[in-house]
């Protein structure tokens, strides 16, 4: 209001040098205020308008925000009435007692001979406080419920290679347990990439699970390696079949960073394991040996003797068919009935009649592996 007070005094001077003249107060204030009444209504004009005259203008556009932000909302509240809410997750009243009111054959029955079922042990689902048959096959309140004629109850979960169960969520029933023993082989492994269940190979209510004896074992992997069953059958093999060795001496079935989960690095640190002697190190190295075992053996049984993917010589000349001794390839035509020439190298033995060290040789003069 400062520059209309200034105005108020500049137009009231010339008044009050005029009517000082005639000393009449009343006709001094009537015409001071005629003088000055253009000025006054120029000053409120220009005057701005008071801070709080502009709340009515701004409040509709403030309420009009969360107008609309509330009409989303309430066209999402009826949608978000339409769907069921989630069912609470309940145990049967009586744990294990609940279930054996069906569940009685003698392979349940059996749980309580195992591990599992030791009451003893605080870590089994049987321990002090532990959930029983819900620790494994998950809550039971609504299997064990009241249900409508008619109606199926809902399901367990069960463990078998036939179960509707998703694979993950069998596994993950055993993992939530032994997840601290295999975290770092398990996911690398191919069982799990493959989807393999835990119960496709174990079986947690038996006494005696087959995969965990040396001399069932093998049954349970041909399930899946048919093929390697047939390797065995032949007539030079480990001797598996006789129950002396295992899959899992040699094998690592829950993963490892290890080529075709072997319990080693590599194949030939894995074959030394039983084959010390073969180790070395060797003054005359054969670089086949040191290289890989599997180069001239296989690993779960052949039909020539020494578990040998081929015989001697043909064995020997996929290295060294063209150079040294003898100068030339041996073949079937060397053979007696072969169509041509009998070869004795062939008719009689093989390179090892000399070269008998072929793993390698510390004799001062074993360069050429013959001592």
């Amino acid at each position: 209001m400062k520059p209309v007070n200034d105005a108020l005094h500049q137009a009231a001077a010339p008044v009050v040098e005029v009517d000082m003249s005639r000393k009449t107060p009343l006709l001094y204030r009537l015409l001071a205020v005629a003088a000055l009444w253009p000025a006054l209504a120029i000053g409120q004009s220009a005057e701005p308008a008071p801070a709080t005259e502009a709340a009515p203008a701004t409040a509709p556009a403030g309420e009009a925000a969360p107008a609309a932000e509330a009409a989303p909302a309430a066209k999402a509240a009826p949608a978000a009435a339409e769907q069921p809410a989630a069912e609470p997750i309940t145990y049967s009243k009586k744990g294990a007692d609940t279930c054996l009111t069906c569940h009685d054959d003698a392979h349940v029955m059996a749980v309580f001979k195992t591990k599992h079922g030791n009451p003893n042990d605080a870590r089994s689902p049987f321990g002090k406080g532990q959930l029983q048959c819900e620790a494994c096959h998950g809550p039971g309140g609504a299997h064990t419920g009241k249900i409508k004629k008619g109606e199926s109850r809902p399901p367990m979960i069960r463990f078998s290679r036939d179960s509707v169960a998703p694979v993950s969520v069998q596994n993950g029933q055993c993992l939530g347990c032994h997840e601290k023993s295999m975290a770092g082989t398990w996911h690398t492994g191919p069982h799990d990439a493959a989807k393999v269940s835990c119960a496709s190979c174990h079986d947690s209510h038996a006494r005696k699970d087959a995969v965990l004896s040396r001399h069932t074992q093998a049954d349970v992997c041909y399930t899946c390696h048919a093929d390697i069953r047939v390797q065995f059958q032949k007539p030079y093999a480990h001797p598996v079949r006789q129950g002396k060795l295992a899959c899992s001496d040699c094998h690592t079935p829950h993963g490892t960073t290890s080529d075709k989960q072997l319990i080693k690095a590599t194949v030939n640190q894995t074959c030394f394991e039983c084959h010390a002697e073969k180790r070395g190190p060797y003054l005359w190295e054969h670089e086949p040996a040191v290289e890989n075992c599997a180069l001239c053996h296989a690993p779960h049984g052949a039909s020539n003797p020494g578990m040998l993917t081929a015989r001697g010589p043909v064995l020997c000349q996929t290295c060294h068919s063209q150079q040294g001794h003898p100068s030339f390839a041996y073949g079937p035509s060397g053979l007696p009935g072969g169509g041509g020439q009998p070869v004795s190298a062939l008719a009689l033995g093989n390179c090892m009649n000399c070269h008998s060290q072929v793993h390698g040789s510390n004799h001062p003069s074993g360069a050429t592996l013959t001592r």
